[in-house]
């Protein structure tokens, strides 16, 4: 309930009429809007397609100047930021309409690919722009010290300590590590991206049936175990090391040679190797291996959703 605690924190300290003109002036800057008719800050305020704005903005009359989605580990979808951009179309009235982001610093490139992704392919004239929980805090704890208000700067610092933890669970993005680069220093990183990634791929699996082996510190590699494709053949997906010190991604699908002489190795081997990825198999100790490449300024959710596609993609091929 972290992010929800912040961002009710956000709308209690907003009817402060100075933080509020703050942030306003300052959010209304960075996406070049007006933000001056905003009357009221209104948390989690559902609408009849059931989206829910964590923040919604609203002048006198009540219409809609501008929405706030925070944002700390959790997905930011392009149907959400379509929702929301509808809302604007329908409530704003005669406003231009404004949605902002609220993200840890690290997820700012990928947040504002997908608000220009969805925005572009609406041609919509809605103001944007992704803020970054310091950003807005730094905005606020001016105006504290500008005023001398004690009170008010020890509740900014607590919302700040707060925010900081929150945000530090996203993990940031891998740059070269993506390509094996001193993958050792981001082994804690990668062992978390596995665990969640391979997780989602367990079906009615428990984790400590299939649990995570290795860690990169003591094991080079760490890896899991999915459920078997067909009788007795298995795929492990995880990071070697190995392959991450040649220069390649640190992540792997493994094709694991031993069916226990029920065939299912080589049969999901000749549908591999007859798919468009037969160029990328790598075959090594006699399993066969398959690269999963992630772009290095993905980060969080985006990471995570990239490698689940790549994984998918071959367990559809491997699969009889």
């Amino acid at each position: 309930m972290g992010e929800v605690a912040a961002t009710k924190s956000l709308t209690w300290l907003a009817s402060d009429p100075g933080l509020r003109a703050a942030i306003l002036a300052h959010l209304g800057t960075r996406a070049d809007t007006d933000l001056t008719g905003v009357e009221r800050f209104v948390p989690e305020s559902v609408h009849d397609d059931r989206s829910r704005p964590d923040i919604e903005m609203l002048d006198t009359d009540g219409h809609t100047i501008a929405l706030v989605e925070a944002k700390f580990g959790a997905d930011l979808t392009d149907g959400q930021v379509a929702a929301y951009l509808e809302v604007l179309n329908r409530r704003s009235g005669p406003h231009r309409g404004a949605l902002f982001v609220l993200v840890p610093p690290s997820r700012v490139d990928e947040v504002q690919r997908a608000l220009d992704r969805t925005v572009n392919a609406r041609s919509e004239t809605a103001a944007h722009a992704v803020i970054t929980w310091g950003e807005w805090l730094n905005v606020w704890a001016a105006v504290a010290e500008e005023s001398s208000d004690a009170g008010l700067a020890n509740d900014l610092r607590q919302l700040r300590a707060m925010c900081r933890t929150l945000g530090a669970g996203v993990i940031p993005p891998l740059a070269g590590t993506a390509t094996g680069r001193d993958w050792q220093e981001r082994a804690g990183d990668l062992v978390r991206i596995v665990n969640v990634l391979t997780a989602r791929f367990l079906g009615s699996s428990r984790p400590r049936d299939l649990p995570m082996q290795g860690d990169l510190v003591s094991k080079p590699w760490t890896y899991r175990y999915l459920p078997e494709i067909s009788q007795e053949t298995w795929v492990q997906v995880g990071v070697w090391g190995s392959f991450a010190d040649e220069g390649l991604t640190p992540f792997w699908l493994m094709l694991h040679k031993d069916d226990r002489g029920s065939g299912g190795f080589q049969a999901a081997l000749q549908r591999l190797m007859a798919s468009e990825l037969s160029c990328e198999v790598r075959r090594d100790d006699g399993h066969a291996w398959v690269p999963l490449e992630v772009p290095g300024d993905a980060s969080g959710p985006e990471l995570v959703d990239a490698l689940e596609a790549k994984v998918g993609g071959v367990l559809r091929i491997l699969k009889p």
